[in-house]
C-alpha cells in the first residue's frame, strides 16, 4: 500500500450516452469526505453530448479520460480503467449511479482494519432521481461466499473494492457473447480465489430510470450470454473444481434470471419454460426463496394475460 495511513482509490466510470446522468455521478465522487482518489472515465463512443458535459472536468484535470476506438462492451471499458489505475484500490461506478459521501472514507477505514481482505464491498440501494429510496437490497450472508455468488450476482458493479494485488491480475471477459453477464462472470472468478469482506452500511445508490441497462435487456441475448458463462465455468479446470458443489446451482439461477426478464416482458410462456429448466438442472432450487418469488411472479403475469393455451 502506498501509504499505511491513507490508501488511495481509483474510481472507474465506464459510460455510454449518459450525458443526462454523468454530471450527478461525478459530483457524488467530488463530494467524498475522503479525498485521496482519482477518477477514470472511459467513454464507449457516446453519440449524445457526453463529450460536452465532460470537457470542463477534463480541462480542469479533475478526471482522467479515455475514449474507446469504437463502441465495445462495458467489460472492455472497465478493463481500460483497470489497466490505467494507479491507486491502492479500484472501485467501479456506472455513469448513472451514485457514491454517498462516506463511501471512500469507510472503505479506507475497512482496508486499514482488515489488511487481509483485498476484496470487499458495501451495501447499496435503489433510489429514484429525486433521492427517494425505492428498494433496499437484501444481500446474502458471506459465511459461504461460493454459495452466495452461485445464487446470483449480489455484487453488481457498484461499491466494490479491489486491492492492487487483485486488480492487476484479473480482467473482465470482453466477449460479445457474454453481454449482460460479464460482471457476474468476473465476480465468480474473484470470489472463487479470494476472501471477501463487506462494509455493513449503505454507501452507494443505483438510480432507477427507464434507460437503465437492466430495463432494456434482450432476453435472447442474455440467454446466450449466460450459456456462454456456464459453459466457460464448467470447462475451466480451476473454476469447475472450486465450484464443483455449485455448478448446477449457478446454471439453475441463470434460468431464474431469464424467468425474471421474461416476466418483466409479460411473457409468462417463456417464464414457465425457464422455471422448468431451472428445476431440471437443480431440483433443490424449488426450496429457495428466489424460486418461490419467481413462481409467484409468473403466476401473476399469467393471470393478467389473455389465455391462449400453453
Amino acid at each position: 500500500m502506498s501509504s499505511a495511513l491513507r490508501p488511495s482509490f481509483t474510481v472507474i466510470i465506464p459510460t455510454y450516452n449518459r450525458a443526462e446522468f454523468i454530471r450527478d455521478t461525478l459530483e457524488s465522487v467530488f463530494a467524498q469526505v475522503y479525498t485521496n482518489y482519482e477518477i477514470i472515465v472511459v467513454d464507449n463512443c457516446s453519440t449524445d453530448n457526453t463529450a460536452e458535459v465532460l470537457d470542463p472536468y477534463i480541462n480542469e484535470r479533475r478526471i482522467r479520460f479515455f475514449r474507446n476506438d469504437r463502441n465495445r462492451e462495458r467489460a472492455y471499458s472497465r478493463n481500460v480503467g483497470l489497466e490505467n489505475a494507479q491507486s491502492d484500490y479500484v472501485t467501479f461506478l456506472d455513469s448513472d449511479d451514485l457514491m454517498y459521501p462516506e463511501n471512500l472514507s469507510d472503505a479506507a477505514d475497512f482496508a486499514l482494519r482488515h489488511p487481509e481482505l483485498k476484496l470487499f464491498h458495501n451495501r447499496y440501494e435503489l433510489r429514484d432521481r429525486s433521492g427517494k429510496v425505492i428498494y433496499q437490497y437484501k444481500l446474502p450472508s458471506l459465511a459461504k461466499p461460493l454459495r452466495a455468488i452461485s445464487n446470483g450476482n449480489f455484487m453488481g458493479c457498484i461499491g466494490n473494492f479491489l486491492h492492487r494485488d487483485i486488480y492487476t491480475v484479473y480482467r473482465f471477459d470482453p466477449s460479445e457473447d457474454l453481454t449482460g453477464s460479464e460482471d457476474w462472470d468476473f465476480w465468480i472468478q474473484l470470489i472463487g480465489e479470494n476472501k471477501i469482506g463487506r462494509i455493513e452500511k449503505v454507501n452507494s445508490g443505483i438510480v432507477q430510470h427507464a434507460e437503465r441497462s437492466i430495463n432494456t435487456q434482450d432476453v435472447t441475448a442474455m440467454a446466450r450470454g449466460l450459456k456462454y458463462m456456464v459453459t466457460k465455468i464448467r470447462s475451466s479446470e480451476k473454476l469447475s473444481r472450486i465450484y464443483a458443489e455449485y455448478l448446477d446451482r449457478i446454471e439453475s439461477n441463470c434460468f431464474l434470471y431469464l424467468n425474471l426478464l421474461s416476466n418483466d416482458a409479460h411473457d409468462w410462456r417463456h417464464g414457465w419454460k425457464y422455471l422448468l429448466r431451472a428445476t431440471q438442472v437443480d431440483g433443490s432450487v424449488v426450496l429457495t426463496a428466489r424460486f418461490l418469488r419467481s413462481l409467484r411472479r409468473t403466476l401473476m403475469v399469467m393471470a393478467r394475460t389473455p389465455k391462449k393455451g400453453f
